[in-house]
C-alpha cells in the first residue's frame, strides 16, 4: 500500500469562502484533497469540476490519472482508486457523482439517526441496504484523514446531509463548495460579460431584461447569448428588441406584453399575447391568477404613485421583485388609473367565479376578461 500524504493536517480557514479557497488552489495548482460539491447550478458544477480536473492533470483529462464513479461505487474500488498514485503525474482525479453516501438516512423501525436511511422494499432489505450504506460511510470517514496528498477526491451530490460523520470529516479535510443559482445581479454581470467576450455590447437594461424572461440556469442563459449573438450577425451593439426577435419565448416575457396591453386597454394585442401564452400550454387558471396578481401589484404601484410615496417606500412595498420586473410595472402604472385598474382587477374575480362555478369554461372566462378591455 502507498505511503499516505498529511494534505488534510491544515483545515482552511472556516472564516474563508470554500469557493474562494477553490480558487486560489486553482491558481497555485496545489489541489490534493477532497472536494465536495452541492448545489442546483449545474454550469458552475460542472465548471468547477472541470477547472480541478484541467489544472491537477494538465490536459491528460481522459488519461489513466482520472477515475470516474457514477451511482453508488463500491467503497473498496474508490479507497483502491484513491490510494493508487498518479502515473507520470504529480496528481490522480478520483470522480464519484451522485454516489447518494451522503444523503440523510433512516432505519427501517422509522427511527432517525444521523445517518441512517429512508430507502423502499421490504423490511430485512432496507436493513441490510441501510447497513451497507452506513459501513460505507464509515470507512470512508475514516479513510479521508489518511488519503495519499497525491489524489484530488471530488464528490458531486445532490442529497447532502450536513449532520453525519462522513460531511464532518470531509469539512474538516476538505472543502464544501455549495453552488446555487446565482442572484439576479450576478446574472447581469455574467450575461453582459458573455456578450463582451463575443465583441458584443448589451445595455445593463436588456441584459436584465434577458435575465427576467429566462429560467435562472446559466446553461439556458448561455444558449439564449448564443442565439442572439447569432442573429445579430456583425451588428455590435444588442438590443431589447433582438431579444424579443431571438430568445426563446416564455410564458415570464409574453406576460410583460400583455401587461403592457392591458395597461394600454388594447384588447386585440392582449388577445394575441393570450394566444401566445396557451401555445406554450400554460393553463389558464394559472394563466389568469397570474393576470390577477400582476393586475393587483399595478393597482397597489398606482395608489402609492398618486399619494407621492418616495422610491424607498415603494422598494418596501415590493422587496424582493426583479428590477427589470419592477421596472416594466412602473411603466405599466404610470399608463393607467387607479379606478381602471380597480374595476379590471373586480373583474378577474368575476372570471374566476365564472370558471369555478361552471358558468364559463376556464379559456371563455379569459377570453371575456381581456374584450372587456
Amino acid at each position: 500500500m502507498p505511503a499516505y500524504g498529511r494534505y488534510g493536517a491544515r483545515r482552511a480557514s472556516e472564516a474563508q469562502n470554500p469557493l474562494a479557497v477553490l480558487k486560489e488552489r486553482l491558481k497555485t495548482g496545489n489541489l490534493g484533497g477532497v472536494y465536495l460539491f452541492s448545489g442546483n447550478e449545474r454550469f458552475l458544477l460542472d465548471y468547477y469540476v472541470g477547472e480541478i480536473k484541467k489544472t491537477a492533470l494538465k490536459g491528460d483529462q481522459n488519461g489513466l490519472n482520472l477515475v470516474q464513479f457514477e451511482g453508488k461505487p463500491e467503497i473498496e474500488k474508490l479507497i483502491d482508486a484513491c490510494d493508487t498514485f498518479p502515473v507520470f503525474s504529480d496528481r490522480k482525479v478520483v470522480l464519484v457523482k451522485n454516489s447518494n453516501l451522503l444523503a440523510p438516512r433512516r432505519k427501517a423501525s422509522g427511527k432517525h439517526e444521523e445517518e441512517a436511511g429512508d430507502d423502499e422494499g421490504p423490511e430485512e432489505a432496507n436493513q441490510e441496504e441501510t447497513a451497507a450504506g452506513t459501513r460505507d460511510q464509515e470507512t470512508l470517514r475514516q479513510y479521508i484523514p489518511c488519503m495519499p496528498g497525491t489524489t484530488c477526491l471530488v464528490m458531486v451530490e445532490e442529497n447532502v446531509d450536513k449532520r453525519s460523520g462522513l460531511y464532518r470529516t470531509i469539512t474538516q479535510h476538505g472543502l464544501h463548495i455549495h453552488l446555487d443559482h446565482l442572484g439576479e445581479d450576478e446574472l447581469v454581470k455574467w450575461v453582459i460579460k458573455g456578450f463582451r467576450q463575443s465583441r458584443k455590447n448589451i445595455h445593463p437594461d436588456a441584459a436584465r431584461y434577458l435575465v427576467a424572461i429566462s429560467d435562472p440556469d446559466m446553461y439556458s442563459l448561455r444558449n439564449e447569448i448564443f442565439k442572439i449573438i447569432q442573429y445579430t450577425g456583425d451588428r455590435q451593439n444588442v438590443t431589447v428588441e433582438d431579444i424579443r426577435a431571438a430568445a426563446t419565448v416564455t410564458v415570464k416575457s409574453v406576460i410583460f406584453d400583455l401587461m403592457d396591453a392591458v395597461a394600454e386597454r388594447n384588447r386585440t394585442k392582449a388577445l394575441s399575447y393570450l394566444d401566445d401564452m396557451l401555445s406554450l400550454r400554460e393553463p389558464e387558471q394559472k394563466i389568469l391568477a397570474m393576470i390577477s396578481k400582476q393586475t393587483g401589484e399595478m393597482l397597489k404601484l398606482r395608489l402609492l404613485m398618486d399619494r407621492h410615496a418616495g422610491q424607498n417606500e415603494i422598494s418596501s412595498f415590493f422587496a424582493g421583485k426583479h428590477p427589470y420586473a419592477l421596472k416594466k410595472l412602473s411603466e405599466q402604472a404610470v399608463r393607467s388609473d387607479t379606478a381602471f385598474l380597480a374595476g379590471f382587477l373586480k373583474k378577474c374575480a368575476e372570471a374566476d367565479y365564472a370558471w369555478k362555478t361552471g358558468k364559463m369554461s376556464p379559456r371563455l372566462s379569459l377570453e371575456m376578461l381581456l374584450n372587456s378591455l
